[in-house]
């Protein structure tokens, strides 16, 4: 599996990154070394994230203690970016630090502390949401990401819903026009379906979020390519009323494998 997924080395005291964070991402190729680390990548789809900690969302994320990030991230970004899929992190209890800069020194507004729990060898994703700072680690989203290698004729695929503010009861599915029927159905707010595995053609796919047992759409993902041998996660996202602007509801896809 490690062929597959480049990665950003964290080992020094608790953590330390391979090259520079100012560089671009691309440029850090695959490490070697990194067993008996876990793996971790961090989301910001916090459309209201602002209201929440009432501070702005250009923000850094610290895993004890060691900046993970290079640029600020912003709603709709994540980090590693698709190039490198996960960051190494030492196993077990994570404190994962999310800061703004202070008035006169970078990075001294501490907006919030989350302390996870990670097993070596495993993956996970922590998305930020609109309840980021509730307990419940599924509504943050914090996950592991327990995707299997596909072989040669299938690829992997999962579905999250981090529209927490959605209407109360108002599920959705999502419609593959290459398949002709719901890839998955009825997922309410808040929920991440587990990876399901997926025949894979050279056909682009075009995949369509809907209202829960009809036909009315709310977002759509155009030409999707999904490689074999690849792990994805659909992530249904933004400002459920929106239909315009950086935050407007959207589909999008990042790559777990």
């Amino acid at each position: 599996m490690k062929k597959y997924i480049s990665i950003i080395i964290v080992a020094a005291c608790t953590i330390v990154l391979v090259g520079s964070c100012s560089k671009k991402l691309d440029k850090i190729g695959a490490a070697s070394g990194i067993d008996g680390m876990a793996f971790i990548k961090v989301g910001q789809f916090s459309p209201n994230f602002r209201l929440v900690v009432n501070n702005r969302d250009s923000i850094n994320v610290y895993a004890n203690g060691v900046k993970l990030n290079g640029t600020f991230l912003t709603f709709g970004s994540y980090f590693p970016s698709t190039t490198n899929l996960y960051a190494a992190v030492p196993p077990g209890t994570l404190a994962i630090k999310i800061t703004v800069n202070g008035v006169t020194t970078p990075d001294s507004v501490t907006l919030a502390t989350f302390n996870k729990t990670l097993s070596a060898g495993s993956y996970y994703s922590f998305i930020l949401t609109d309840s980021l700072l509730n307990t419940n680690e599924s509504k943050q989203i914090f996950v592991q990401d327990n995707f299997v290698l596909s072989d040669s004729l299938h690829y992997s695929i999962r579905f999250m819903h981090s529209i927490l503010s959605d209407t109360a009861g108002k599920n959705v599915d999502v419609y593959s026009s290459r398949l002709g029927t719901n890839m998955f159905s009825n997922v309410a707010p808040g929920t991440v379906s587990a990876f399901t595995s997926q025949n894979y053609t050279l056909t682009t796919d075009t995949l369509i979020v809907r209202r829960a047992g009809g036909l009315f759409e709310l977002a759509r993902l155009n030409a999707a390519v999904l490689a074999r041998q690849r792990a994805y996660t659909l992530l249904y996202k933004g400002l459920p009323a929106t239909t315009t602007g950086s935050k407007a509801r959207s589909l999008g896809i990042y790559t777990n494998q």
